[in-house]
């Protein structure tokens, strides 16, 4: 007969995008009822399980993922190693071979992990479950902003990615969970939340309970039937910017921040036909043009891929041009390498690495400039800033404005989840300061 439920604690690590963050908080939350309750993964505090949530979108994130695991199974030798996630779905031996990882977890078993570990790790799930704890998520652990999947999978198949490989084929979540989850965070104090996803901007919702055609229509339920202060669409694919939602942008300013990242990937044509995006370099320009048209102070930031296989000098030039338009305001910036099961390592024509290098340290000064130049047109600006949860080693209080830009904050400034409305008074290079003008 099981025992009462006694305290555990658990530490979790996410690796990579939004959707992951969601993901680890949503495990989390699921082993609530068994008496695991959140703490720091630093290695002053030692926890009984320690939940790894792993991405494999480059062969850096791979590395990442296993030199962390062997840390931290040297660092607490006693504690049950339970690895997750995207780097498992690309290469389960790898991570079941690393010592001291007890369990692995498939992206598709995410939702069931709690099931799995009182199977797999019963010394740890001795107790009944408390059948009266939600497992809803209502709280992200030391973040003042919430995070929210919406869709799983992607259909796209981009010569170069392998995520719809490990996250499989696009699917939704019923707009009534949505609904309820926001109605949660909002209970819980939040006033921001990140509607993510690998490809959200292809959302739909055919139940008949509440149907969404489309991402501006879910989004559009999400205003009527919440109090949400303001939502935050993640990573979205420029051909998904469809009429509906450019017009709810324009009508629900105040509600939408005014941040847009629009994968570009290359400003090539050509290259962007090799790497099977659905679009092209026009395209692209034109929707981002009717995104800032709509709303005064957009920021737009866009992800981009150097040496590509095939990229010519004026392949590069045609990205460069782009990129220093005044039309995009940062870049991520990637160099390409072959992945194994994409199509793009079939392609033999493939760039120098001292070529992509040069390419890469091009583009990331570029960035710098256009990030900076975005920073200085705010000075005068009356911005909404959401403080991070606690100051840095320093001391220092940074939050993030509506439209994604750091803000350096007052020492004595909030740290909950309040909005505070900032008079922008100077800029550096990498973040704004000001007055505080008032809090809610």
């Amino acid at each position: 007969m099981k025992t009462t439920v006694s305290e555990k604690k658990v530490a979790c690590h996410t690796f990579g995008c939004r959707l992951n963050q969601y993901e680890t908080e949503k495990m989390a939350a699921g082993l609530r009822p068994f008496g695991f309750v959140r703490t720091s993964d630093n290695k002053n505090e030692a926890a009984d399980l320690y939940l790894i949530n792993t991405c494999t979108v480059t062969h850096r994130a791979d590395r990442d993922c296993r030199n962390y695991i062997r840390r931290i199974v040297r660092q607490n030798p006693k504690a049950r190693i339970v690895v997750a996630g995207c780097f498992v779905d690309y290469d389960p031996e790898t991570v079941k071979a690393i010592e001291g990882v007890d369990v692995v977890i498939r992206n598709s078993e995410k939702e069931s992990l709690s099931d799995i570990l009182s199977a797999k790790l019963p010394e740890l799930f001795e107790a009944e479950p408390d059948k009266n704890c939600s497992t809803l998520i209502s709280d992200f652990f030391e973040r003042n902003r919430a995070w929210l999947k919406i869709s799983d999978g992607c259909n796209q198949w981009c010569s170069f990615c392998i995520i719809p490989s490990v996250r499989g084929r696009l699917k939704h979540k019923p707009v009534r969970e949505i609904i309820t989850e926001i109605e949660s965070l909002v209970e819980n104090g939040y006033k921001e939340v990140v509607l993510t996803g690998v490809n959200i901007g292809y959302y739909k919702d055919n139940s008949e309970q509440m149907p969404a055609k489309n991402l501006a229509a879910l989004c559009k339920y999400i205003f009527e039937n919440t109090d949400l202060h303001r939502l935050r669409l993640s990573s979205i694919e420029s051909q998904t910017l469809g009429p509906d939602l450019v017009q709810l942008y324009q009508e629900y300013g105040g509600r939408i921040c005014r941040h847009w990242h629009l994968p570009l990937q290359s400003g090539s044509s050509r290259i962007l036909k090799l790497m099977q995006r659905p679009y092209d370099r026009e395209a692209y320009i034109q929707r981002a043009e009717q995104i800032k048209a709509v709303q005064p102070n957009t920021i737009i930031g866009a992800d981009v891929i150097v040496g590509f296989p095939g990229e010519t000098d004026e392949d590069y030039i045609q990205t460069r041009k782009l990129a220093e338009s005044g039309l995009l305001d940062y870049l991520h910036v990637f160099s390409y390498s072959d992945r194994a099961g994409t199509k793009a390592t079939a392609i033999k024509d493939k760039v120098e690495t001292k070529v992509i290098r040069n390419r890469n340290i091009e583009l990331s000064e570029i960035s710098k400039r256009i990030k900076h130049n975005s920073l200085k047109r705010q000075i005068g600006q009356v911005l909404e800033v959401i403080p991070q949860h606690k100051s840095n080693g320093n001391g220092r209080l940074w939050g993030i404005t509506d439209n994604f830009l750091k803000a350096k904050l007052p020492a004595d400034s909030s740290r909950n989840k309040s909005i505070l409305s900032l008079k922008v008074t100077s800029s550096s290079s990498e973040y704004l300061e000001g007055t505080i003008l008032s809090q809610n």
